[in-house]
């Protein structure tokens, strides 16, 4: 009896750790996965149920032991998914950079983590912590792997401060890959709480259209042509000036980055005096 009991006892802690395993797993690792644990699972269910009933025939003692141990395995199981998940998404954002290094070879890239946020700033301004000792200086671009995100407007040996595309002091030449029309990236208080910038100076005659991708134009010197900015949302006309200006969402969710990477050099890099200048 002692050994059939034993028995149903590690049958229970199998399924519960089973169960604890699921729980933690990502949505993405859990599909791989669940078919084989509902697999194996399936029996062990069933011996649990009577190991459950033989609970009470058990020592208080050893339940309570085994108990502790499971929570103890849980917890440092939890710790290593959660750095595992961690990894797999660095190795991810990394392979990406690497792609965007690869397609333009003349990019010097300076990949960097967020450290501080401007609470003071409505515009989602970050500090990353790489600086001058890396090559960065004012006005270098700062893209992640979806896409151009700001640039920087402060740096020292350590770290650099990081305007957004978000902010009305941003003033990137864009382009509309379909119409081919070109404007200016300016952000505003209006739109950046949505994530949404806007792409000004439109021709009259402009062909813009919502769905439409916007990316550098590469005019001025300070970014390349070519970085991804974000999609057409809609079109507006400013009534205060009679212009019309294009709603653009960025690829990147600017108010939650925490990782990004900063364009040292490239191809046609030009001589800038500021960042009005595009």
């Amino acid at each position: 009896m002692r050994r059939i009991h034993d028995q149903n006892l590690k049958a229970l802690i199998i399924t519960l750790i089973l169960i604890s395993v699921m729980s933690v797993l990502s949505p993405e690792e859990n599909s791989l996965v669940s078919g084989g644990i509902n697999a194996a699972t399936k029996g062990l269910f069933q011996v649990s149920a009577k190991a459950a009933a033989s609970i009470d025939s058990a020592g208080a003692d050893e339940v309570r032991e085994q108990l502790e141990k499971l929570k103890s395995e849980n917890a440092e199981l939890r710790n290593q998914l959660s750095d595992y998940i961690e990894i797999k998404q660095e190795n991810s954002r990394l392979k990406k950079l690497l792609e965007i290094k690869k397609d333009n070879p003349s990019y010097k890239l300076t990949p960097a983590n967020v450290i501080k946020r401007d609470t003071n700033d409505d515009f989602y301004s970050f500090t990353l912590d790489e600086g001058t000792s890396q090559g960065i200086s004012v006005n270098n671009p700062v893209i992640t792997e979806n896409g151009l995100v700001g640039w920087v407007c402060q740096a020292d040996a350590a770290t650099c401060k990081v305007k957004t595309i978000l902010s009305p002091d941003t003033k990137a030449g864009a382009k509309d890959k379909q119409s081919g029309d070109n404007g200016i990236i300016n952000g505003n208080a209006t739109l950046c709480d949505k994530n949404l910038t806007a792409m000004t100076t439109l021709a009259e005659n402009h062909k813009v259209k919502k769905g439409d991708m916007i990316t550098t134009s590469g005019t001025g010197g300070v970014y390349p042509g070519g970085l991804l900015i974000g999609e057409v949302q809609s079109v507006e006309f400013n009534s205060y000036d009679a212009s019309r200006y294009a709603v653009i969402k960025p690829y990147e969710d600017i108010r939650y980055i925490g990782t990004a990477a900063v364009i040292t050099d490239f191809g046609t890099k030009g001589e800038v005096k500021g960042n009005e200048k595009q």
